[in-house]
């Protein structure tokens, strides 16, 4: 679950449930934001709400919240998947890795003749 609201002030407030999203998850979208934004981030344990508050830096354009709401929606179900895929192949991975940068003579069978 996240939840985008808008403070008077203009800044806007995330919170993100930290039972669904992890910190590599949070981190990976958050970061995009970072160019135009100061985030503060505070942790409830108690209910693994996570609170961004997203603060616009002096010479930045204001966005517009539906857009902002958008685009955290859409980082968070993207960022969220990657992390799946990276967990589900991740034996795969090693194994082709191994390969690559292993010594090339334990794959190759054959005999040389003088």
């Amino acid at each position: 679950m996240i939840d985008l609201s808008l403070r008077k002030n203009g800044d806007f407030v995330l919170n993100v449930d930290t039972s669904i999203y992890d910190n590599w998850v949070i981190d990976k979208v958050l970061y995009w934001f970072s160019n135009d934004y100061i985030l503060t981030r505070k942790i409830n344990d108690s209910n693994h709400v996570q609170e961004i508050i997203m603060s616009l830096k002096p010479g930045h354009n204001h966005q517009d919240f539906d857009t902002v709401k958008e685009k955290l929606s859409n980082d968070f179900i993207d960022y969220k998947n990657r992390q799946t895929i990276a967990k589900e192949t991740a034996n795969i991975r090693d194994l082709l890795f191994a390969k690559a940068f292993a010594n090339s003579d334990d794959f190759v069978e054959f005999t040389f003749q003088d």
